[in-house]
């Protein structure tokens, strides 16, 4: 029966054929360069086939040889994979979130305070990427996705919100804006606007295009600045570069500040929402339990938030 070669001599093939010396390899590995090339001859014999050929001082990987390496990648990485959710299982009192940059800036961390108070004992650490399902990426126990509603009509949602215009308050005053008539939407068709890509309702290009649709505007959708994430566009709208359409979670700061504004009456249903998804490869936790808890409480600030502004 064919013995798979040792962790240690995989280690030294990886290493060789990424840095394509045996001299470098050693100096990594911290080993004698006469060692690299004694495991390298000792992994061929044992493998029956050449792994490199050697060139002079260099070295080339041989089509078997760079077979291999890629799956001793592929499996050292499953292992690395495997031992960090194995780690994170036993930690009960760490919790690692993955969420969306736009909502972690402007809702989630300015909040995360109140819940290092309630818990000190938790050690909550919150990854900020465009993919937050990934959960290979940062093995975390939950993610917070943003998604349209109709992806998962019968999920637990944590909130859904509404949809308007928002600008600063010194952007209103350049363009002499009517703030609380409904009037000043039409002016949107004359001002610049900020386009994002944010998720929405899937014939939809953007979420200007619901909104308009949705209030039977007929906007000119491919004018406008377009930036790829919604809290880039609500940024520039706090500069005064144009006016954003605001979602009520990422802007009720803002607005509670004066940073921003809301243009005219008219609020529209957002056809997206956020919920809370757990990693399949993690056990619930108490940490994760609490971190629901006060994420729930947390999230009806935002209906208050919506009551005050909007009724």
């Amino acid at each position: 029966m064919f013995r798979i070669p040792s962790i240690q001599s995989l280690r030294v093939l990886e290493s060789c054929y990424r840095l394509n010396s045996f001299t470098r390899a050693a100096d990594e590995l911290g080993i004698s360069q006469g060692a690299v090339s004694q495991q390298i001859k000792s992994l061929e014999q044992r493998l029956g086939f050449a792994v490199f050929l050697r060139e002079g001082r260099s070295i080339v990987a041989t089509p078997s040889g760079e077979t291999l390496v890629h799956a001793v990648r592929d499996g050292l990485g499953h292992i690395a994979e495997v031992v960090e959710v194995e780690k994170r299982k036993q930690r009960q009192n760490q919790l690692v979130i993955s969420v969306l940059p736009g909502f972690a800036i402007r809702w989630l961390f300015p909040r995360l305070m109140s819940f290092e108070q309630a818990w000190p004992e938790l050690e909550l650490t919150v990854n900020a990427i465009g993919n937050p399902l990934d959960f290979s990426l940062h093995h975390a126990h939950a993610a917070i996705t943003y998604e349209p509603v109709s992806n998962a009509p019968d999920a637990n949602w944590l909130f859904t919100e509404q949809l308007f215009p928002v600008c600063s308050a010194e952007f209103a005053r350049q363009h002499q804006l009517p703030l609380n008539e409904d009037s000043v939407l039409q002016l949107l068709l004359e001002l610049p606007r900020l386009l994002d890509g944010s998720p929405t309702e899937t014939r939809y290009r953007d979420g200007w295009a619901y909104w308009a649709d949705q209030l039977g505007l007929e906007l000119a959708l491919d004018q406008g600045r377009r930036y790829s994430q919604s809290n880039m566009t609500l940024q520039l709208a706090e500069l005064s570069h144009g006016i954003a359409l605001g979602r009520s979670s990422l802007v009720m700061d803002a607005v509670n500040t004066g940073k921003l504004i809301r243009l005219g009456r008219q609020h529209v249903s957002n056809p997206c929402g956020y919920r809370l998804v757990t990693n399949p490869a993690m056990p619930a936790s108490p940490a994760l339990t609490a971190f629901q808890h006060w994420l729930n409480e947390q999230t009806r600030c935002i209906a208050e938030f919506e009551h005050h502004l909007l009724s």
